[in-house]
């Protein structure tokens, strides 16, 4: 059983799981062609798609959907932000427990310093922003 796109007026008009037209040919109506949709990676097209023959590309994203993407972007960066920060709050704080009792080697004193500097850079960052954030490495 493979998938298919039925195509009209180079739009998909639907898509379905079908033998084929070897097994069990089918008049689908007027102008509606078909296309096994071979590529099982990616997005795979559905109604509204447009199709020349050879492509099947997405339709446009509306005002709506584009502002709803960019709402999703920013809370995604905001909890990221986050999460760093906490990773970097739970590393440091045996490390400033151990310096602060005087224990600490100088590979923890180290380490305390260089996650410090991390979550610093980390918090220096204005994840209220769409785009695409580089954030930085953690310490090894």
């Amino acid at each position: 059983m493979g998938s298919y796109a039925l195509i009209s007026d180079g739009k998909v008009i639907n898509t379905i799981a079908w033998n084929g037209p070897e097994v069990d040919p089918v008049d689908f109506g007027d102008g509606i062609t078909y296309v096994e949709l071979t590529d099982g990676k990616g997005s795979q097209p559905s109604i509204g798609w447009s199709y020349d023959g050879s492509v099947f590309t997405a339709p446009p994203l509306t005002d709506e959907q584009i502002a709803a993407q960019k709402q999703q972007n920013i809370a995604n960066n905001v909890a990221t932000k986050a999460s760093l920060i906490a990773q970097a709050t739970i590393a440091i704080a045996p490390l400033q427990d151990a310096v602060d009792l005087g224990e600490a080697t100088d590979d923890e004193t180290a380490s305390l310093k260089a996650w410090k500097q991390y979550r610093v850079a980390v918090n220096r960052i204005d994840a209220n922003t769409a785009d695409d954030i580089t954030w930085p490495d953690q310490p090894a």
